[in-house]
């Protein structure tokens, strides 16, 4: 979810697509060094610029573990005059609302400390979506490019950083989550109060905490009769109404969060989207790596301490 209740970078697209993987290219040794997050917003941004026909732009990029597909603002990939990539419209979908009817582009995209050369993304109308939110972006970066690199985000630190899954491994204190890949992304379970678990898909483009179907939330007794508030959530499928109601306690990864507020949304007619969503408002509580490559999921907690350099292999990340 985006906005308002939550906001979600889910996107996925009815047919499976021969979608390029970009070249990618390091400033450093196979790492991009720790980068900077924003200090509002709560969504993995970095600054990039983006080439066209006619000139450069430099954008917000998010990177999203949610997005099966990478996507452009469609107005920015005009403005540009990017190429086109595919002879087809597709349609892409977001957690709720409407389908999208959507081509793709190819384009270079340079962050500085990293750079993706060939990169096919949808076009979407991210801008007038996002601009509803505390953190509007242009670019969204899916597991077509994640699937290449392991993402680090130090969150109580306020940076990431991003590697080459050869220049990776676990930083010591480093604990893996319980996690089933699925069409390129992961699943995790979480359990909410006394009921059984339930397995939501992880997204780092979601802004909320966790996020349920409305099956879901049944099955796990949510819609119990306790009080439910309704309030504005901006997907990738347009602006929607979603419920929320207060869980208890949820557990993730062996963690109990008390009195989590859990968002309920109704999903898009015919979209394949998953039955949850576990986002940054519980992601954001820890140092974790992403190695998508390698179906994993790591949290390291508060007690490791900051690793040094390691100019060779940097699978201790310097400070």
């Amino acid at each position: 979810m985006l906005a308002g209740v939550g906001a979600a970078g889910f996107l996925v697209v009815r047919h499976e697509l021969n979608w390029p993987t970009p070249r990618i290219s390091f400033a450093r040794d196979g790492w991009s060094g720790w980068l900077d997050l924003p200090q509002s917003g709560g969504l993995i941004a970095l600054s990039a610029r983006v080439a066209g026909r006619l000139g450069g732009r430099t954008v917000q990029a998010v990177l999203d573990s949610g997005a099966q597909y990478s996507a452009i603002d469609g107005d920015l990939a005009a403005s540009l005059a990017l190429p086109a990539a595919t002879p087809l419209p597709m349609v892409a979908f977001g957690v709720s609302g409407s389908p999208s009817l959507t081509r793709a582009v190819s384009l270079d995209v340079d962050l500085g400390a990293f750079a993706l050369k060939g990169l096919r993304a949808a076009t979407l109308e991210l801008g007038q979506l996002t601009g509803l939110t505390r953190q509007p972006f242009q670019l969204l970066l899916g597991r077509d490019v994640l699937r290449t690199l392991v993402l680090e985000a130090d969150f109580p630190a306020g940076r990431v950083a991003v590697f080459a899954p050869a220049r990776w491994s676990p930083p010591a204190g480093a604990v893996a989550a319980p996690t089933r890949p699925r069409n390129g992304g992961l699943l995790v379970p979480v359990r909410i109060e006394a009921a059984p678990p339930v397995e939501v898909l992880l997204d780092t483009g979601a802004t909320g905490a966790l996020a349920l179907s409305e099956a879901v939330a049944q099955a796990a007794g949510l819609l119990d009769g306790r009080p439910l508030r309704r309030g504005p959530a901006v997907t990738l499928g347009g602006v929607s109404e979603d419920g929320l109601a207060l869980a208890r306690e949820v557990e993730f990864a062996g963690h109990r969060i008390r009195d989590l507020e859990v968002q309920i949304y109704k999903p898009a007619r015919h979209a394949p989207a998953p039955g949850g969503l576990l986002g940054l408002g519980v992601l954001g509580r820890f140092r974790m790596a992403l190695d998508l490559p390698g179906g994993r999921l790591f949290l390291i907690g508060p007690e490791t301490p900051p690793p040094g350099p390691q100019p060779r292999r940097p699978t201790r990340l310097e400070s």
